[in-house]
C-alpha cells in the first residue's frame, strides 16, 4: 500500500468497530462530526461544578487558581464532542490539565489525562535539581512553568500549527484559533525560533539531535550542564500535525482486551500488513489502546522515534540522553552537558 503525503487526506475504511485511523494532515474515521453545520465559531461552555478529585493535586500547587470542567460542543447541535479540565488563574491564561475527546479522533488537541499530569509534577517538584532548563511541547511547557520551579524555554511558543479541528469544520480555522488563543500566553518570536530548533532536533539523526539539544541549551543558558527533555507518545502525532515535512505519523485506535498479548500481535499485524516502520501502543482508557505509527524509517531513526517507547526505538542506549522518569506516556530524559575540550 502506497503511503499518502501527510498533507493529503487518506481514503477509505478502518475495520473494526470503533476504529478510528489518522494521519497528520489527512483524516480518516469510522464516526465522526459529518453531518454537522460548520460552526463559525465554534462554542465553549465552562461548567458550574467544581471540576473531578483527581486534579485537586494539581490545583493545590497554584494559589488562587479555581478547577473547573469544560465541555466542547456543536454550536447548532450542542453534541459533545470533547471535555476537558481546566485551572482558571487571575489574571492568566487558564491551563487544561485534563482533555478528553468523545468521539473518533483527537479534537483540537490530543487527549490529556489528568494522572498522568499529576504523576509528572510530582516527580519534578520532587527529584528536579534547582534552576533545571527543561525542553518540552509549548502546551506542555506552559503548563509545567506554572507548577514546578524550573526554567521552561518553549512556555510562550506558538504552537497553534498543532491544533486539530474536525474536518468538517474547515472553514472555521481561523475562528477556531484566535479563541484557542486563550489558552496562551502572549506572541514570542525568541520563542518560536527556539520550538523550530526543538522539531529541528527531534527530525534530526538521534545522536545528532540530542548534539542539537545541548547548543540550544547553551543558547538558552549559558554554562548550562545538562538540560531535561519531557516527551508524550501523543507529541509524536502532535508534531506530525505541526510539521508534516519533518514527521508522517499517524493513530488507530483498537479495542481493548485482557490479554496484552493479543493485542499487541492484532497491531503489530496491521503495521506489518501496512507497511509502517514503527509503532508504539499506550491504553487509551479501559475498552481501547491507542496505536501511534511511523510511516518511515527517517522517522524511525529520529531522535523522537528513538527516544519513545516504539518498537524499533532504543531505549536508554542514545548516547549523552539518560532516562530518568516515565509514567504512562511520559518519558523524561537527562540531556547531559557538552563536555569541555
Amino acid at each position: 500500500m502506497a503511503r499518502p503525503p501527510a498533507s493529503r487526506t487518506v481514503s477509505g475504511l478502518v475495520s473494526g468497530a470503533g476504529a478510528a485511523l489518522l494521519i497528520a494532515g489527512g483524516l480518516l474515521t469510522a464516526y465522526a462530526v459529518q453531518g454537522e453545520k460548520r460552526p463559525t465559531p465554534y462554542v465553549y461552555e465552562l461548567a458550574e461544578a467544581a471540576g473531578p478529585d483527581a486534579a485537586r493535586t494539581l490545583a493545590e500547587g497554584l494559589p488562587d487558581a479555581t478547577l473547573k470542567t469544560l465541555a466542547l460542543k456543536t454550536a447548532d447541535t450542542g453534541r459533545l464532542l470533547a471535555a476537558g479540565t481546566v485551572l482558571e488563574r487571575p489574571g492568566e491564561p487558564a491551563l487544561i490539565v485534563g482533555w478528553r475527546s468523545e468521539i473518533g479522533e483527537p479534537v483540537l488537541r490530543s487527549d490529556i489525562a489528568v494522572e498522568e499530569e499529576e504523576k509528572l509534577v510530582a516527580a519534578l517538584r520532587a527529584h528536579l535539581p534547582a534552576g533545571s532548563l527543561v525542553f518540552a511541547m509549548p502546551a506542555l511547557s506552559h503548563r509545567l512553568q506554572a507548577t514546578v520551579e524550573a526554567t521552561f524555554p518553549l512556555a510562550a511558543a506558538d504552537d497553534s500549527a498543532t491544533l486539530r479541528p474536525p474536518d468538517a469544520w474547515a472553514n472555521a480555522r481561523e475562528a477556531i484559533a484566535q479563541t484557542e488563543k486563550r489558552w496562551r500566553p502572549a506572541a514570542d518570536a525568541g520563542a518560536d525560533a527556539l520550538f523550530s530548533s526543538f522539531l529541528d532536533a527531534l527530525g534530526a539523526e538521534d545522536k545528532y539531535g540530542v548534539a542539537r539539544l545541548q547548543v540550544m541549551a547553551l543558547q538558552v543558558m549559558a554554562g548550562a550542564q545538562e538540560s531535561y527533555l519531557v516527551l508524550h507518545v501523543r507529541d509524536a502525532f502532535d508534531i506530525g500535525v505541526a510539521a508534516p515535512d519533518r514527521f508522517s505519523v499517524g493513530l488507530r485506535d483498537f479495542p481493548g482486551s485482557g490479554n496484552v498479548h493479543d493485542v499487541t500481535k492484532l497491531v503489530k499485524t496491521w503495521v506489518k500488513d501496512e507497511g509502517f516502520a514503527a509503532y508504539a501502543v499506550i491504553p487509551r482508557d479501559a475498552n481501547a489502546v491507542r496505536a501511534y505509527y511511523l510511516a518511515d524509517t527517517a522517522g524511525k531513526s529520529s531522535l523522537l522515534g528513538q527516544l519513545l517507547p516504539f518498537n524499533s526505538a532504543r531505549i536508554g542506549q542514545v548516547p549523552e540522553a539518560t532516562l530518568v522518569f516515565q509514567h504512562g506516556g511520559y518519558w523524561v530524559y537527562r540531556i547531559a552537558g557538552i563536555r569541555a575540550g
